[in-house]
């Protein structure tokens, strides 16, 4: 074969290539969409409008105000990790890869676990940090968070434990007690005893590739999580950032709830984290349904009908999942033209 053969050959193969990767953004869009679309033909829709209807304008108002105010609270977090590990990235940039986690979390089963895996790609992508340094902003980040959550649950066992009856004996609250110690216990070790961790890790015998990227990997979050551990106080600011995040939301279950009846703060404190924490449980996109029923189940045990109760988790779901994906994807909207812009006056 000459030379100008080859070359035609390995043009070709590029272009297939490419071909390829667009092949695989479009499928996994279309995928998506259809996901949406799917969530969006199981949403009573039309109680929620009903609903918010007989809702003062200025309840909504604060209701969006404070999801808005949620979602930089935890951009900004981000942010703040980012620049404790002295890496480049503008707030914008890192909203614009937050929303796409935020859309990828709706469309995957569970609550805030299918948009790890976007927010490291577009990390890759938009940032150019390689896969290692993404996953380990990712977990650091991760951590922190369900560290707040795992302690905030264990309030609400605490508070819930004398009116719902699954909780009520003895035996299952010390199961429940146990399981959320031992993720506290081991979200603290990854995060302030990473170097123990690592050490344990490099001293596995197994050399295959996955052990070898494994090992490279934990190398880069033991040094990521001393860089940050050198910044006197930082993780008490990060866990503080995480607790103010989580507990944005039940403030925003008590503001709605106000307008219905009346329910302690401690016991909507507790609705809202019980109802993330089953949200998690993948059986639908977004745990479609799971929350809803946890919530809607809570309040009524607590005093509100039934008709009420499902329309404080409705409009709740409605503020904290669906605007989320409206604002997530009106980021992205703005991302692409800032981009498209950018391009144009070069």
């Amino acid at each position: 074969m000459s030379e100008k053969e080859k070359s035609v050959v390995i043009e070709n193969g590029e272009k297939k290539a490419k071909h390829f990767r667009f092949n695989w953004k479009t499928a996994v869009s279309i995928i998506a969409l259809a996901v949406i679309v799917y969530i969006i033909s199981k949403t009573d829709f039309s109680t929620i409008i009903v609903q918010m209807k007989l809702l003062p304008v200025h309840i909504i108002s604060i209701l969006i105000l404070l999801q808005i105010i949620t979602q930089l609270a935890l951009n900004y977090q981000w942010y703040r990790i980012r620049k404790v590990l002295g890496l480049k990235a503008s707030f914008f940039r890192l909203l614009a890869i937050n929303a796409y986690g935020m859309v990828a979390d709706a469309v995957t089963p569970g609550e805030k676990v299918g948009g790890e895996v976007a927010r490291v790609v577009q990390m890759n992508s938009m940032l150019g940090y390689d896969t290692k340094q993404s996953t380990s902003i990712v977990t650091i980040q991760k951590s922190l968070s369900l560290t707040a959550l795992v302690v905030l649950n264990g309030v609400a066992v605490a508070t819930l434990s004398s009116h719902i009856d699954f909780l009520k004996p003895v035996f299952t609250r010390i199961i429940l007690y146990l399981i959320l110690g031992a993720l506290t216990v081991f979200f603290i070790f990854m995060l302030f005893f990473t170097d123990r961790l690592n050490a344990w890790v490099q001293n596995r015998k197994s050399e295959n590739k996955v052990m070898l990227w494994f090992k490279n990997w934990m190398n880069r979050f033991a040094e990521d999580t001393k860089a940050i551990s050198v910044r006197k106080s930082e993780w008490a600011i990060q866990l503080l950032l995480s607790f103010v995040i989580w507990i944005l939301f039940p403030v925003k279950l008590i503001i709605l709830v106000s307008q219905y009846g009346k329910v302690g703060v401690f016991v909507l404190l507790a609705a809202t984290f019980v109802s993330y924490f089953a949200a998690m449980i993948p059986l639908l996109p977004g745990g479609l349904g799971t929350f809803e029923s946890a919530m809607s189940g809570i309040l009524i045990v607590y005093g509100l009908t039934m008709q009420e109760a499902v329309a404080v988790s409705l409009i709740f779901r409605f503020v904290t999942f669906w605007f989320v994906v409206l604002f997530s994807l009106c980021v992205i909207a703005a991302w692409k033209i800032s981009q498209y812009i950018k391009r144009k006056r070069k």
